[in-house]
């Protein structure tokens, strides 16, 4: 593999921006089974970050690099600071540039496919909600998404506006609204989608049994397993590192990742 920072201006945001990527390397670490078959265009997994960290938390803090050694998938690990992935009420279009200009960018950048099939989203914590809240908005752009301990119940942002997250960041982003009930509950978008008729995309609930937002994490589940395709998992573990450095290999298993050695879970650290 190979893993790389890279820099760019965004026009949406008005600022330079940076992302953290890893991208496949046919190379005698290969896989005899895969070398010479991993081959562009590549599918790729736009993966997401929670409040307190940055676009390099999965790379310093998870196994993510070697979890897809073997495997045909760019990992794209964006930021967008605190700002919840979405267009604040009276701060940056954070959606858009994750939803719209990062994959345009990206694909004159690198040889990523562009198509829905090949297109996943993930994240944990507000990374979860972020993943669910693109894939969710924008069916026609993700197949998949995965969220490990999100915050699915946008509400809590609002109700908890102290400690990590201020009532200064709930003015920015939501207007001092209670998000629940328009376009940034996941509750919501998950109902409309069900009824418009698109296809929409397939879900991913992970959640720790220690994890204050296992609860709410359980009701998104039971509001959306019978009108969307979603797979629910639980085990032991807290809103901790340990958790989601587990259960995203639970993710990319989940994943339908064409190019992959079927063995890689079993590979020792070379």
């Amino acid at each position: 593999m190979a893993s790389m920072h890279v820099s760019f201006y965004s026009d949406v945001l008005k600022i330079d921006c940076g992302i953290e990527v890893v991208y496949p390397q046919n190379c005698t670490r290969t896989p005899p089974s895969l070398r010479n078959v991993i081959e562009p265009p590549y599918q790729v997994l736009y993966l997401l970050h929670g409040i307190t960290r940055d676009q390099t938390a999965w790379v310093r803090l998870s196994s993510i690099e070697q979890d897809v050694m073997d495997m045909g998938l760019v990992v794209i690990m964006p930021t967008t600071q605190r700002g919840q992935y979405i267009n604040q009420a009276n701060g940056y279009r954070y959606s858009d540039y994750l939803t719209e200009e990062l994959p345009q960018i990206l694909s004159k950048m690198f040889h990523i496919s562009t198509k829905r099939e090949d297109t996943f989203i993930a994240g944990f914590s507000m990374g979860g909600y972020g993943a669910f809240k693109a894939a969710l908005t924008y069916p026609e752009r993700y197949a998949c998404a995965a969220s490990l301990s999100g915050a699915l119940d946008i509400g809590i942002m609002y109700d908890l506006s102290a400690g990590v997250v201020t009532k200064e960041e709930v003015l920015i982003n939501f207007n001092n609204k209670d998000p629940r009930g328009g376009e940034y509950d996941l509750f919501e978008l998950a109902k409309n989608g069900a009824k418009s008729g698109k296809t929409m995309p397939k879900l991913y609930v992970s959640c720790g049994t220690e994890d204050r937002l296992h609860s709410t994490n359980v009701e998104f589940f039971q509001a959306a397993k019978d009108i969307l395709d979603v797979t629910f998992y639980d085990e032991p573990g807290d809103h901790v590192w340990n958790y989601w450095d587990r259960n995203i290999k639970k993710v990319l298993e989940w994943l339908p990742i064409r190019q992959r050695d079927p063995n890689y879970i079993q590979r020792p650290n070379l």
